[in-house]
């Protein structure tokens, strides 16, 4: 996985734990991972399967595609950029298949 993604989802990922007033160790314990591999996520120094994705999402209580926008992204409900929220779930639909 290319570093600026892995760096870009690790900070949405503290930011949005952050946001939901949680501690590492609740989210890892929520999750079913370590308190020191949510720090390595959060920190660009590890990578998640996709499920691990989707269980960090739902534990988060948010929408996967937040866990790998830039902070102060649109929101996908602005039309104009439809498509490349359909291609985000294509593209994440493919890893999933592929890591199963």
């Amino acid at each position: 996985m290319n570093d600026d993604v892995k760096c870009l989802f690790g900070y949405n990922l503290k930011r949005l734990r952050k946001n939901k007033k949680m501690s590492q160790m609740q989210l890892a314990e929520t999750v079913g991972m370590t308190f020191t591999f949510i720090s390595d996520i959060e920190n660009g120094k590890k990578w998640v399967s996709p499920e691990s994705v989707e269980k960090l999402a739902a534990a988060l209580d948010i929408e996967i595609y937040n866990l790998f926008l830039p902070e102060g992204y649109v929101k996908p409900e602005d039309r104009k950029f439809t498509n490349f929220f359909e291609e985000l779930e294509k593209t994440y639909n493919s890893l999933k298949k592929k890591y199963r």
